[in-house]
């Protein structure tokens, strides 16, 4: 049981820390005000469990689970309010638009 619960855990959060580490992230990263580089992170995350897919109903429950803990749903509103925020700084809503293109 341990091990199954250990390699559930590994499959959720192994693409995340990969994307979370990769160039291209902490180059969008570097120099953002926290709450930029927290909704970098987001929409990458989300990103990347939106384009899970499963039949597996364990799987299906997982991903909806990650989901709902990221506020995936809650993003674009989210974003919108985030950009509207920095809406002077052109560097920060390239770089939201940069995150959107990434998917891990």
């Amino acid at each position: 049981m341990l091990k199954n619960i250990l390699a559930a855990m590994m499959v959720l959060t192994c693409p995340l820390v990969f994307a979370a580490e990769s160039v291209e992230v902490k180059a969008l990263k570097k120099d953002m005000p926290q709450d930029v580089v927290l909704m970098i992170d987001r929409i990458i995350e989300c990103n990347h469990w939106n384009g899970e897919e499963s039949t597996n109903k364990e799987r299906i429950k997982q991903i909806e689970s990650v989901r709902t803990k990221l506020g995936c749903d809650a993003l674009p509103d989210d974003q919108a309010a985030l950009r509207k925020r920095h809406q002077n700084n052109y560097e920060v809503k390239s770089r939201l638009n940069n995150a959107e293109q990434i998917f891990y």
